[in-house]
């Protein structure tokens, strides 16, 4: 384990280029380190969303329901970020995630971000940034997989 969350986002490519060290650790003083067993329940599809994580170790399974259950839509692993849409738009969450094996991760609540805004708008803004760019990403991905369905 490294030794701090700084540390921790210091290791991850989503963060790298944007921000120095000190502004990592001023992030990191607004999240939470958690662990979780294997086959916990992270969160399900419609619950409120008041919180984003990014996975440090382990695995977790992305699902979404429909018809026939519940359909398999990824397995996530280090750096991957899950329940950021949530965390932005306060909208029920729109997949349940589990984990498949025993988890770390960091957490960054909607309090957490609304007082890291009002206290270091630079690195909240930058932060804002990082996960626009990885929506747009992943827009991208859905929108292509979209267009390879309707084409087939």
């Amino acid at each position: 384990m490294l030794s701090s969350i700084a540390d921790i986002l210091d290791d991850l490519d989503m963060f790298q280029g944007l921000f120095a060290y000190p502004e990592l650790e001023c992030l990191g003083s607004y999240m939470n380190i958690a662990t979780v067993a294997k086959g916990e329940i992270i969160f399900r599809e419609g619950d409120k969303g008041g919180y984003m994580l990014i996975l440090i170790d382990g695995k977790m399974e992305v699902s979404k329901s429909g018809e026939g259950g519940l359909h398999l839509l990824s397995y996530e692993g280090k750096g991957r970020v899950l329940g950021e849409m949530a965390l932005i738009d306060h909208e029920p969450r729109s997949a349940t995630c589990v984990a498949s094996s025993a988890c770390e991760m960091v957490s960054l609540s909607s309090d957490g971000l609304e007082k890291l805004a009002a206290a270091h708008p630079p690195v909240a803004y930058k932060l804002m940034f990082v996960l626009a760019r990885l929506l747009s990403r992943r827009l991208r991905r859905t929108s292509g997989l979209l267009a390879d369905f309707i084409n087939a």
